[in-house]
């Protein structure tokens, strides 16, 4: 066993090696606690509600669709390359299922800029709702670290899914917009 020399002002003070690793160990565990702790809203949480406005200026609030239609969220950044992959899918959706599920994708606002939101919707032509999270506000809300992350809220303001969103959505939608009493 080993030992290392550590200068504390003006003494010099040996620490073991074992006494090294068990103080590398408690800070790893304390981290790895403290980071579970953090609330996470998954599939089966009811969605923390938001307000939000359109690069476009449509204002609205996640509440407002609770007891009207399903909603899909998705966090996304301009640079992001599986992000740009999913538009295709959401587009279609847009188009297809408008009326049943409403999407909302929400940019980060991580590395990007309205301009550059503008810039996307324009380049890709989208025809869903695109927001920018300035300062991250809802972003950090839904705990999201990573982009693409993507939310299914039914329409009782439910999470239904937190990422793993099935591709067959049409098969989910009477489920997603079943209006459940709660007594």
């Amino acid at each position: 066993m080993g030992f290392n020399l550590r200068y504390y002002g003006h003494i010099l003070q040996p620490i073991t090696n074992d006494s090294f690793m068990f103080k590398k160990l408690t800070l790893i565990l304390l981290i790895i606690s403290t980071s579970s702790m953090a609330y996470l809203p998954n599939q089966g949480d009811d969605a923390p509600d938001f307000e939000i406005t359109s690069i476009n200026g449509e204002h609205f609030k996640l509440s407002d669709f609770k007891g009207k239609q399903s909603v899909y969220v998705v966090y996304w950044n301009t640079w992001c390359y599986y992000c740009m992959k999913k538009v295709s899918k959401l587009k279609a959706i847009e188009k297809n299922f408008s009326d049943k599920i409403k999407i909302i994708a929400i940019n980060t606002s991580r590395d990007d800029s309205i301009q550059e939101s503008l810039a996307f919707q324009k380049r890709f032509d989208i025809n869903y709702f695109l927001a920018f999270d300035d300062n991250e506000i809802i972003t950090d809300l839904y705990n999201v670290h990573g982009v693409p992350t993507e939310f299914i809220i039914d329409i009782n303001g439910v999470i239904q899914h937190r990422d793993d969103v099935p591709d067959e959505i049409e098969a989910h939608l009477s489920k997603w917009n079943t209006v459940k009493n709660h007594e």
